[in-house]
């Protein structure tokens, strides 16, 4: 939860600044697919180019930020007013990087006889020990300079909006002894947003507030060492957000990160595989999901991804708390409290919010608080509400944690509400109401991924395929849970309503002559004929038969579909196919886990396993094994690696859980707490994979270490050790 702690700096009175920032140049993100290193932790964030710094009046998005605002949009230092030259750069941890420099040759300096080592840590605040040590036989006089500035833009700014009035960016000022720089910026909605960067152990000879600069006149005997350290903390109104630890030391700041970070881990699984790709992709996917973890005022969901996407969003919490929910549970139980807390109440077409009506997006920067954006949040999404239903459900399945159902039960009566009162055409289907919403509100939600196979745009409303799916399942679902619940008249409706929404899809959404389900129905009822990848959503829910199943699972593997790195967004056969287009022929992780996880219900693993291998390889090719948001869409034999997506979120939410999604569809498990079972139905390892092992399984209170072993084209399952009560029933 948001804590804010307030804190007593010396008083300061900011006068205006009246200096245009950066000459009065306009916001513009110019490349933002420019390499760039980021740590997160909570809610700040720090993206770095590749020489870890920020530039000054750069257009490619990187500073600090903290709440959908960067409060250091200049991090400069120099030696001499010569920048050091990077040897090496490590952001492994996430939450933590270390960066080695040595100087370049200054009038004062020869070239490479200083070592220059920074840390940074993310903990509460942001901390930064930084080590010189002299390697030369003489003396070394140099002067050291950090030059600071804030720009206090708003993400949306960040990103190229520009508006017509900002607020009052204020001269930048120091503490009486010199300790400390502090940048501020008054916004709009009246608000003061302040930077404060504080020197600890060395203080600098010359800090010149309005110029942010701290300058340290070093003098290093042969093979002296000095170290120095900063903090810098952000403020809203004179508080600091999220400070649970005032830290007095980098040291202290980073052993405290440190261990709440393990201490996080072992409160889930353990996994080990007999594949060391694997295993480098899954414990880098855990420290990412760490990461990504989003605190609010109202409690913890899951960032969707770094830079663009830092904050809360429905669809992509409630997606990713499920794809990791065997082996993750907290996340599951955060998101599920997250986003009933922030579940619509009212009716706003603004926001789009009504009541009963799960979010979309969670911004909390200056245009959102003077509500100059929708996203207060904002309510466009035409399935995060089933898709929060039916994680609800999956969570109650692992967990047995009823007394939270109970407790929500009148957030699910009120989602239930908003979907059965939105079924005008018979199906879900979205019109963007706000002037500033988005035109298209499934999980593909750019301006131009919904056309008919023409390549025309289709017109709304529009009822995409996948969300109907969605409802299917959840009503189900939701029915089941309603019946263990003793509420029998509930349980009958939904599924009543399941089974008619079945037969109706089934007729309205198959198209005969391609053997495919449209993409969706537009504002006529007309097929959106395009083959895309939204089909595949459909295979866990259950909405299609099994022959035509068989056929969406046939024709997603052919390579009309599938680039040989995964399943492509749109067939390369589609009038508007495009490999470097964001939803128009890419390939996503996450979808492809998703069409995975539906391959492994309806029989077939042969899906999986490609999938699985595929994604792998792709890790294989990325920075820190890491999945990203998406890559290119281009065939695998056009290169040897797969092509990076310019703009893709890196690291990103339910790209970092996709490979828990495929995991869980090998192996197939199936919790069942409430009757403290487990069971594990036909596990499927592929024969590259001859083991893997899983320690502190959670199923309700109990805890198992399973281990699952290929041998001759099965895959057997051994209980290794249990605590608690849970019968775990192997079936073939």
């Amino acid at each position: 939860m948001l804590e804010e702690n307030s804190i007593s700096p010396d008083a300061i009175e900011y006068v205006v600044d009246e200096r245009p920032l950066c000459s009065g140049m306009q916001f513009v993100l110019t490349d933002p697919a420019h390499p760039r290193l980021i740590l997160k932790r909570g809610s700040h964030f720090l993206v770095l180019d590749q020489t870890g710094i920020i530039p000054g009046c750069n257009t490619l998005g990187y500073g600090y930020y903290r709440y959908d605002t960067r409060h250091i949009s200049r991090w400069e230092l120099t030696l001499d007013d010569v920048p050091p030259s990077l040897l090496a750069a490590s952001v492994d941890d996430g939450y933590a990087g270390s960066f080695l420099y040595t100087n370049t040759e200054t009038a004062s300096l020869p070239q490479q006889t200083l070592m220059i080592q920074r840390d940074i840590v993310l903990s509460d605040l942001l901390w930064e020990n930084f080590t010189i040590h002299n390697y030369h036989n003489q003396i070394a006089k140099f002067d050291l300079k950090f030059t600071f500035q804030s720009d206090f833009a708003d993400m949306f700014e960040v990103r190229g909006l520009n508006r017509p009035e900002r607020g009052k960016h204020m001269l930048p000022l120091k503490d009486k002894q010199g300790k400390s720089l502090f940048l501020a910026y008054r916004g709009v909605d009246n608000i003061l947003v302040e930077t404060e960067i504080k020197f600890v152990g060395l203080v600098p000879n010359v800090l010149n507030a309005s110029d942010g600069e701290a300058i340290f006149n070093i003098e290093l005997a042969p093979h002296q060492v000095i170290d120095m350290q900063f903090c810098i903390s952000s403020r809203w109104e004179g508080k600091v957000p999220d400070l649970v630890h005032n830290h007095n030391s980098y040291w202290a700041a980073r052993n405290a990160a440190d261990s709440e970070f393990k201490s996080w881990s072992d409160n889930g699984c353990q996994i080990l595989t007999a594949d060391k790709l694997l295993d480098l992709t899954i414990s880098g996917a855990m420290r990412d999901l760490y990461i990504l973890r989003q605190p609010t005022p109202r409690g913890i969901g899951m960032a969707a991804g770094v830079p663009w996407y830092s904050t809360l969003f429905g669809r992509d919490s409630a997606i990713t708390a499920w794809q990791v929910l065997p082996f993750i549970p907290q996340i599951g139980k955060e998101c599920v409290d997250v986003l009933a807390a922030y579940q619509g109440k009212k009716d706003n077409d603004f926001t789009e919010e009504n009541p009963g009506r799960i979010i979309h997006e969670l911004r909390l920067g200056e245009l959102a608080r003077s509500m100059q954006i929708p996203h207060s949040p904002y309510y466009g999404s035409i399935d995060s509400t089933q898709l929060w239903l039916y994680l609800l459900c999956q969570y109650v399945d692992w967990s047995g944690d009823i007394e939270t159902v109970e407790r929500l039960w009148p957030n699910v009566e009120s989602a239930l509400n908003w979907l059965e009162g939105n079924l005008d055409s018979g199906y879900l289907a979205y019109q963007c109401r706000s002037p500033q919403g988005l035109p298209n509100q499934g999980w593909k939600d750019s301006n131009d991924c919904v056309m008919y196979d023409s390549g025309v745009l289709a017109k709304g409303p529009i009822a995409l395929c996948e969300p109907q799916g969605y409802l299917y399942t959840c009503w189900l679902e939701i029915a089941r849970l309603a019946d263990s619940m003793g509420k029998f008249d509930l349980a009958r409706h939904l599924s009543f309503l399941a089974g008619q929404l079945k037969q109706r899809f089934q007729n309205d959404f198959w198209m005969e002559n391609d053997q495919f389900v449209a993409l969706g129905l537009d504002g006529d009822g007309r097929q959106i004929n395009v083959i895309s990848s939204n089909p595949g959503h459909l295979l866990f829910t259950g909405i299609l038969d099994k022959q035509k199943a068989e056929l969406v699972a046939s024709r997603l593997l052919s390579p009309e579909l599938y680039s040989g790195w995964g399943v492509r967004t749109l067939s390369n056969q589609a009038k508007a196919y495009n490999p470097m287009s964001y939803h128009n022929g890419t390939v996503w992780p996450h979808d492809n886990a998703i069409i995975a996880q539906g391959m492994r219900k309806i029989g077939r693993v042969d899906g999986v396993h490609q999938i699985l291998q595929s994604l792998l390889q792709v890790t294989k090719a990325e920075p820190e094994f890491r999945l990203p948001e998406l890559i290119c869409g281009f065939e695998r034999h056009q290169a040897d690696k797969p092509i990076d997506y310019p703009v893709a979120c890196s690291p990103q939410a339910w790209a970092s859980g996709t490979i828990f999604q495929l995991l869980t569809a090998c192996l197939n498990l199936q919790a069942d707490a409430a009757n403290k079972t487990l069971r594990i139905v036909d596990p499927q390892l592929p024969s590259w994979l001859p083991e893997v092992s899983i320690k502190g399984l959670k199923v309700g209170a109990a805890s198992l270490d399973l281990g699952f072993t290929h041998i001759g084209g099965m895959t057997a399952c051994r209980v290794i050790n249990k605590s608690g009560t849970v019968k775990v029933i192997m079936e073939s």
